[in-house]
């Protein structure tokens, strides 16, 4: 039998007078327990515990987290005390376990089992190890019991009980259980022992308090310091190429300030939101959750450029750094360097050695080669197939007048791999091919992320995860606020099905580029594989309230995926509607939906709609999931088994969610091994 040692916050349960009540009435008894243990099960799973033991009135439990083990605990209380009442005590504690498939064993074990005993029907007694865990959390309350010796448990402990609403708070008198005996001779001792303890864990608490003010000061301050938003310049001159000059500079400050690791950059997506904006810089520090703004000016005339740039509080809306440069064209590439070392002075950051290496770096010293690089990369975010294919060409022109230009090179090869999206061009030679222009660029300057981000991007759809993991490791360290690394890098993680590391990542584009609306549909989607439904939903409607309907399908499609996943049924339906106008092909999903809102009348009119609308590579499948919400299981049987190759992938996906009821049925079993479909 395999044993592994980890930490776990350990809960006991136990009805109280369980005993008492069998003997007095066995058959209302026996269903009480049966009412714990179906509420137990459901409420254990939702908070991702999981259920080690019954014994007789009671259960053992662990959690990988102290917060959903309270947060489960609660619930659990908050279903036991609606009648008829079930009184329940609960105890938790957090600490080192051996743990097997059939057993844990530890001294941590011990103490939770003693911490249970101490409770009181109704209530939720937790360790001090635990309070520790929970204290920052809002919706959480707790309370002070006393300083308790159990029984084989050294010293005394300090014992606290939830005090959410409804949940029953013991008076400290009352807690008994498994506690010491204590005679005349040594209940003095054990009275200061206990007091110490209360004394030392409330100077514990004071100074915790203390340290959290402060560490809050400090992470506030930090904050404020540490965010900032590089505007647009204003655009003074009247010569027709000043536009592209004026966009250049501020995408290249934006980039230099993007290496630093401890300033939070919003991406170029984002600011250029804000060209010729009428709005004040208060509005859009808030909009973009910032505290400090770059804006400035520039004048172009002949090979002159006068530029104006100031540093700016948006909270206090003060100016804290302002400077003039008179610069030629020849001499422009030194501006970037010089503006981000200022405001890095002004914000008082250390740089490392790396970094300051890195606000050093001048992609090119040719004009010219500059000018065709920004005209090729204002084509490239068009992404179609005519700009993506004079993007390039206009990368080639600058590098054959400057050909150590690395960054240019490795846009060459994000533009050709974006036309395999847009242009249908072969992904195996457009792959090999931008690859070859990212080992050229890498031989020039291994110090540029924007290479090491398209080949990440590259081999993470090819599915080659370590080097992308590699890749993208190697951009963000190159530039912490690189958004592309950053994306990409969280659906690395999808892909991986490490789901939290995506959140993670996803987390950090959408607070680097918060008015993107596929950078906020990646957070969404993030959310959502994380069952962050309450997130994700206000995350959706801040999209639906900014966007000018052009993403509306796949709003719909996002808000469809968010209910169905809930199995809110009826809420998914609106949407679905919508939908289908589109595309049929989710045709199958608003008949399942009908049917669990008992709307079987629009069910058979969905499968009419199926039968004479879906493409025939779809409608087996489509047909099988709408029988498969009747439980009309011939139906489903027969659409089943004429499934081939496309269906056959969608099906494997989509069989536990949608034809559950069938997973232990024989015939649906030989159905899916024909498919090549694995039920383990």
């Amino acid at each position: 039998m395999s044993q592994q040692r980890l930490l776990a916050a350990i809960m006991f349960t136990d009805i109280e007078d369980y005993t008492a009540l069998m003997q007095r009435d066995e058959k209302e008894a026996l269903n009480i327990r049966d009412r714990h243990r179906s509420t137990f099960e459901m409420t254990t799973d939702a908070f991702h515990g999981k259920i080690i033991q019954y014994f007789g009135d009671g259960t053992l439990s662990i959690f990988t987290s102290s917060v959903e083990a309270v947060k489960c605990a609660i619930e659990l209380q908050k279903a036991f005390l609606e009648d008829p009442k079930i009184p329940v005590r609960i105890g938790i504690h957090v600490g080192d376990i051996i743990y097997s498939d059939e057993d844990i064993i530890g001294d941590a074990v011990n103490v939770a089992s003693r911490v249970e005993s101490c409770a009181v029907a109704g209530s939720v007694l937790i360790s001090d190890k635990v309070h520790d865990q929970i204290r920052s959390h809002q919706d959480i309350d707790a309370q002070f019991l006393d300083a308790y010796e159990l029984k084989n448990v050294d010293g005394a402990m300090p014992i606290f009980a939830i005090s959410n609403d409804n949940l029953v708070v013991p008076k400290p008198e009352d807690v008994k259980g498994k506690l010491k005996g204590s005679s005349a001779t040594n209940s003095s001792s054990n009275s200061k022992t206990k007091w110490l303890i209360i004394a030392m864990l409330l100077i514990a608490l004071t100074i915790a308090g203390v340290f959290a003010f402060q560490h809050f000061n400090t992470a506030h301050a930090n904050s404020k310091a540490l965010s900032i938003a590089v505007l647009p310049f204003e655009n003074l001159s009247a010569e027709s190429d000043a536009e592209i000059f004026r966009d250049g500079i501020t995408e290249d400050i934006l980039t230099q300030l993007s290496k630093i690791k401890d300033l939070h950059v919003i991406s170029r997506t984002s600011v250029m939101q804000y060209k010729n904006t009428k709005k004040t810089i208060p509005e859009i520090a808030k909009e973009l959750g910032v505290s400090y703004i770059l804006e400035g000016s520039i004048r172009k005339y002949g090979n002159d450029i006068r530029i104006v740039a100031q540093l700016i509080d948006a909270v206090s809306d003060e100016h804290l750094w302002a400077e003039n440069y008179d610069k030629t064209l020849t001499n422009i590439f030194s501006l970037q360097t010089e503006v981000s070392k200022e405001i890095v002075a002004a914000l008082e950051i250390n740089l490392s050695f790396e970094e300051a290496q890195g606000l050093d770096v001048i992609p090119t010293q040719n004009i010219d080669a500059y000018k065709l690089f920004l005209e090729g990369r204002n084509e490239a975010d068009k992404r179609n197939t005519e700009s993506l294919a004079k993007s390039i060409l206009l990368y080639k022109e600058a590098i054959a007048l400057d050909p150590n230009y690395a960054l240019a090179y490795a846009e060459i090869a994000n533009s050709i791999y974006l036309e395999t999206y847009y242009s249908r061009r072969d992904p195996v030679e457009a792959s090999n091919l931008a690859k070859d222009y990212l080992d050229k660029a890498e031989k020039i300057n291994d110090k540029i992320s924007r290479i090491y981000s398209v080949k990440g991007l590259i081999n993470n759809i090819e599915g080659n995860h370590d080097a992308a993991e590699i890749a993208f490791k190697r951009a963000i360290k190159l530039s912490p606020n690189d958004l592309t690394a950053r994306h990409q890098y969280s659906t690395y993680f999808f892909y991986t099905g490490q789901y939290k590391k995506q959140l993670e990542q996803a987390e950090i584009a959408y607070r680097l580029d918060p008015l993107s609306f596929p950078t906020a549909n990646s957070y969404f989607n993030a959310l959502l594989a994380n069952e962050e439904y309450e997130r994700a939903e206000t995350i959706m409607d801040k999209i639906q309230n900014r966007d000018d309907d052009s993403n509306q399908f796949v709003i719909n499609r996002s808000y469809f995926r968010l209910f169905m996943d809930q199995k809110k049924f009826k809420k998914a339906i609106p949407y679905l509607e919508e939908i289908v106008k589109v595309e049929n092909v989710f045709n199958r999903f608003l008949g399942y939906c009908y049917v669990k809102t008992g709307d079987t009348l629009k069910a058979y009119r969905t499968i009419d709609s199926i039968r004479k609308n879906a493409h025939p590579g779809e409608k087996s499948h489509q047909l099988a999931v709408v029988y498969s919400a009747l439980k009309n299981n011939d139906s489903v049987f027969f659409h089943l088994d004429t499934i081939r190759n496309k269906q056959t992938r969608t099906l494997k996906r989509e069989y536990d969610e949608f034809f559950d009821h069938l997973q232990t049925n024989k015939e649906f079993q030989n159905i899916l091994k024909s498919h090549g479909i694995d039920m383990n």
